[in-house]
């Protein structure tokens, strides 16, 4: 059994926070996903898909996809900038992971101070936490 497999066996609906994504959002990672088999981080994103709350303006302080996110994942003092983007814009060295990354797939639709614990590629839970949604840059959009 896969981490995301044994994480998922574990996890109910009742224990996950609202998440939010717009339609295009939804739309673009349901094809994303739809062309990966459905276990591991795609199996997961496909959950999170599934229990989205799907709303025409997603809301300014959710995570969303091409927008700067900070984040803390349950370690003291350690505090990430990234963005969550589709794999063939992902970047790791500019900050850009993609969205079928596993803290990717963690964040998206995750409001700033909402936090849900998510499995690691080792198996281990960490505690996700998006501490500040930035503004789109008008030079990106």
């Amino acid at each position: 059994m896969t981490a995301a497999e044994t994480f998922t066996s574990r996890t109910s609906a009742a224990d996950l926070p609202e998440i939010f994504l717009t339609p295009a959002e939804h739309d673009q990672l349901s094809r994303l996903v739809g062309d990966h088999e459905a276990s591991g981080v795609a199996g997961l994103l496909q959950q999170e898909l599934d229990r989205a709350t799907v709303v025409e303006e997603r809301p300014a302080h959710a995570v969303g996809l091409d927008r700067w996110v900070h984040y803390s994942d349950g370690r003291a003092g350690d505090l990430r900038r990234v963005m969550i983007v589709l794999p063939q814009a992902a970047d790791i060295d500019a900050g850009r992971i993609s969205a079928l990354s596993y803290v990717g797939a963690g964040l998206i639709g995750l409001p700033e101070g909402q936090s849900i614990l998510w499995p690691d590629p080792s198996g281990a839970v960490r505690k996700l936490t998006p501490v500040l949604v930035e503004d789109p840059d008008p030079l990106e959009i």
